[in-house]
């Protein structure tokens, strides 16, 4: 069963052309790291399995993954498809496998119907007379789904591709749906924003139309040209909620890459492990509540897709045939150590370290220190690394998971493919440049 609609085909297109025109800014720092210290929750992972079907064998790859969370659209048309008659049977069976299978489920909830106009065509805007019939739909849904889905998320994109009307006619909806969630079913989690990057023009257009006046976190889609670039889009989401004092958490829920196409954040297969660990760990270290990877399944198995151009099939950890794309050893190997740890950024010690070097450090609640290291100039670095207290080093391989015991005075060369240590104990790590 797939649960994702297809873009129109003069879409991709104009994508390309407005992304590949205003998205390549550069960075000012080279940094991953970030200043304070935070718990990465347990269930801070999580895969969008649109094009799954949600079968046994699917649910034991998204828990290989360490995948909590899952994301999808409840289209409003796939349960009212004729004004006033609802069913919600699909929904009903989604819900009910996921929930078996111990998943958390993020629904959102969009977008128009064709029956609300005279040409029977969508029009991705509600307007003053069309949004109390989308109401009517986010009410039913928080009633039926209250204490069975874990979040709910209004609309996707509203900034970007997925609504043509005027901005402040989404302001409204999105206030009034999330006032009515809270209204129907208190204990929801309400999401609202879900813009594509950290939108500064337009969330600030939400927080003064008063939209996320009842919702408990901005979600929002950092997809960018490289790592560093996604991660940093969570700094600058964050200064726009400052301005505006509000405090909740950030939901990252969809950030990936596609492995073919033309797209901007294009990548390919053999640096598909080295973006996947950047990622999610630079965004554990800022302390985002969650980060749902867009998505689990490529549309075709490897080297057979009929259309080589369109990005939208190549963005999965795993092809239809369920072997593993490369990349998705790298997301198991950091969903399997990241998880509940905390991240220290006053450790390691760095003595005489270039700023390029990135260090991140993770403790887990079992005492397993995880230590990541990267270069992000051109070349490799030397560095020496001593843990003391005689503990048992591990090189990790990314793209494998194959382990390699290291002593605790070592040398690294740090390249741009980050290296994955861990051991166990209260030793000081400390790297020293060369």
């Amino acid at each position: 069963m797939k649960l994702i609609k297809p873009l129109p085909g003069a879409a991709l297109p104009v994508l390309l052309v407005l992304l590949t025109a205003g998205l390549f800014l550069s960075c000012a720092s080279t940094s991953f790291s970030a200043p304070a210290s935070c718990t990465v929750p347990e269930d801070f992972f999580g895969i969008s399995p649109d094009r799954s079907p949600l079968n046994k064998e699917d649910f034991e790859l998204l828990d290989d993954f360490g995948a909590v969370w899952i994301r999808t659209t409840a289209w409003w048309d796939s349960v009212e498809s004729e004004e006033g008659v609802w069913d919600f049977s699909r929904w009903d069976a989604y819900v009910e496998k996921a929930k078996a299978a111990g998943k958390k489920i993020i629904l959102i909830l969009g977008f128009d119907n064709k029956w609300l106009y005279k040409d029977n065509r969508e029009h991705r805007d509600l307007s003053e007379r069309e949004i109390p019939y989308f109401l009517k739909y986010v009410e039913l849904m928080a009633a039926r789904y209250r204490g069975r889905v874990d979040a709910f998320e209004i609309w996707n994109e509203p900034n970007f591709f997925f609504w043509d009307g005027s901005d402040e006619h989404f302001y409204a909806l999105s206030a009034a749906a999330a006032k009515l969630i809270k209204e129907t079913a208190p204990e929801l989690t309400v999401l609202a924003g879900s813009t594509f990057r950290s939108d500064r023009n337009f969330l600030r257009g939400m927080f003064k139309a008063g939209a996320f006046e009842h919702t408990d976190g901005i979600s929002f889609h950092p997809y960018s040209s490289n790592a560093l670039r996604t991660v940093k889009q969570v700094d600058k989401l964050r200064k726009i909620m400052a301005e505006f004092n509000y405090d909740k958490p950030v939901w990252v829920t969809e950030v990936g890459y596609a492995t073919g196409g033309i797209y901007f954040s294009f990548n390919k297969l053999d640096r598909y492990p080295e973006y996947i660990v950047k990622t999610l760990s630079g965004l554990a270290a800022r302390g985002v509540r969650n980060a749902v990877w867009y998505e689990l399944m490529d549309e075709y198995n490897r080297d057979e897709a009929p259309d080589r151009w369109n990005p939208s099939h190549f963005f999965g950890l795993v092809y239809p045939d369920k072997s593993l794309k490369p990349g998705a050893e790298a997301f198991m190997l950091t969903a399997g150590y990241l998880r509940g740890a905390e991240y220290r950024p006053d450790l390691p010690v760095r003595e005489n370290t270039d700023e390029k070097i990135t260090s991140l450090f993770f403790k887990r609640p079992d005492g397993t220190n995880v230590l990541l290291l990267w270069n992000n100039a051109s070349g490799e670095k030397a560095l020496d690394l001593t843990v003391s207290g005689g503990a048992e080093l591990f090189r990790r391989d990314i793209s494998g998971g194959e382990a390699v015991p290291l002593s605790g005075e070592t040398t690294l060369n740090i390249g741009r493919d980050p290296v994955f240590i861990t051991w166990k104990g209260e030793g000081t790590a400390r790297i020293i440049g060369r």
